[in-house]
């Protein structure tokens, strides 16, 4: 028999949202659901009902389904959408009611937000939420931080459907107040825009370099992901295998025109507000904007005459030697991608006072999300063994990684420079890790040219930090 009274709520039943309530009623909640189209609630209530959701046609008679406090969770489009329903739906709120913001919002409209909730008399927690339309379904990744008083009623629940290990370790935890649940989930999409594009530049050398067809490449992918599971590289090893209709592969008929939401953008955009080095998820973002002008691509390329592969194709005997640099470089990018992406969350965090537990961070990302692979849980380890370890390149276990896969991921820079074979995500990769093992950079020649034509001052080797010094050039 259904409860006289719903548990939660949820607004927004598209594919997230449809999958969230689904989950939660099958973990024994019943869920009162609503959609600003009431044909969705239709078309939901028609396909779920006979579990134990309930319907409304108004966000009024929504709260009043719900036992108090209310948990009313937001699966709407990021931006205007969100608030617009919070100003609708805050007069039907009580104080001590709690909104969870499902969406992928960005970290400072949630802690705008939240100083509105709060003034209104509410709760507030903006909730990263990752893995897609089966995570949703079957259990996702979950990141939420906002109101401290909102964390005894919401973590039972989120930690109820979320994504866990195979040795039964939750892929939720509570990542501190203000916005420190969407900034994780901001950073992880900017991570996962890295990790996306090295695969497609690798999958370039093994084609165009090494002569390997698309199929083969797809099952190389796929023999890498079992020896090194990672849900990307599980993806693009069955997206190059996919056939079409007609029998061809589908891949091939796919316009190499990359689109994007924004996310990886705001992670970019966080890094340069706060002098975090994010080159390599720059790139990544960088490669989609050019990809995404195919037409003057492609005229550019008739101007200078390259309109097919000018490269030199290996030997098949040499492919095999080849193909293990090419493992090793996809590694290798990937680590110094995180690298750059957790030392974002620990700047970002010291600024903000969240506290984040980097080591909880990976251990959210290890299952159910799109970035989970077996690479997460040595970095949860590193973290572990040092929750104040200052960048992953100085875990001894990153370390001894990198010295093995950074010969690797040179000479897949090496052979796309002399093949003419664009690899911007892995070069910047590579840039970082030289940049960041040189003790010594130009820069002073830099900063000597900033005081002579702009007084702005620098530093000297021969005195403390902080001091500033001022020649007459």
């Amino acid at each position: 028999m259904m409860k006289e009274r719903s548990d939660i709520a949820v607004i927004g039943l598209g594919v997230m949202g449809s999958g969230i309530a689904r989950n939660l009623e099958r973990k024994g909640y019943t869920v009162s659901v609503y959609n600003r189209s009431p044909e969705k609630t239709a078309a939901f209530m028609e396909q779920f009902g006979s579990g134990d959701f309930r319907s409304a046609e108004s966000l009024q008679e929504l709260c009043g389904q719900l036992d108090t406090p209310r948990k009313v969770l937001l699966m709407v489009k990021a931006g205007d959408a969100v608030d617009e329903t919070l100003q609708e739906i805050v007069p039907f709120l009580s104080p001590g009611d709690v909104i969870i913001d499902g969406g992928n919002s960005h970290y400072s409209d949630t802690e705008r937000r939240l100083k509105f909730a709060e003034s209104s008399g509410f709760l507030y927690v903006g909730c990263g939420i990752s893995g897609g339309e089966e995570g949703a379904l079957n259990g996702p990744s979950i990141m939420p931080g906002g109101s401290e008083a909102a964390k005894d009623l919401v973590m039972p629940v989120l930690l109820d459907i979320c994504a866990r290990t195979q040795i039964g370790e939750a892929c939720c935890s509570w990542m501190g107040s203000g916005g420190a649940g969407h900034f994780v989930k901001m950073v992880h999409n900017g991570i996962e825009y890295c990790e996306m594009q090295m695969i497609c530049e690798i999958w370039d050398l093994m084609r165009r370099h090494l002569g390997m067809d698309t199929a083969m490449c797809g099952r190389t992918f796929a023999r890498w992901a079992q020896k090194t599971p990672s849900f990307l590289l599980e993806t693009a090893a069955q997206v190059l295998q996919k056939k079409d209709e007609d029998g061809s592969l589908l891949v091939d008929h796919i316009l190499d025109a990359a689109e994007q939401k924004g996310t990886g953008i705001w992670a970019v955009q966080a890094g340069m507000e706060m002098g975090v080095p994010v080159s390599i998820l720059s790139e990544a973002v960088q490669a989609r904007n050019l990809s995404a002008r195919k037409e003057l691509r492609t005229e550019t390329a008739e101007k200078y005459g390259k309109e097919g592969y000018g490269g030199a194709v290996i030997a098949a005997d040499r492919r095999f030697a080849v193909l293990q640099l090419l493992q090793d470089a996809l590694h290798a990018g990937r680590i110094l991608a995180f690298a750059q992406g957790f030392d974002l969350l620990k700047t970002a965090s010291d600024r903000s006072g969240w506290d984040l537990n980097l080591g909880e961070v990976a251990l959210c990302w290890r299952a159910g999300c799109i970035l989970r692979s077996d690479l997460l849980e040595d970095i949860k380890q590193s973290y572990v063994y040092d929750k104040n370890l200052a960048n992953l390149m100085l875990s001894n276990v990153m370390h001894n990684l990198l010295q093995q896969e950074l010969p690797g991921l040179k000479a897949a820079c090496l052979a796309a420079l002399e093949n003419e074979i664009p690899a911007p995500c892995l070069t910047a990769a590579l840039q970082y890790a030289e940049g960041m093992t040189a003790k010594d950079l130009p820069a002073n020649l830099l900063q000597g040219m900033r005081d002579l034509f702009g007084a702005h001052t620098y530093e000297r080797t021969d005195a403390p930090r902080g001091e500033f010094f001022h020649t007459e050039w």
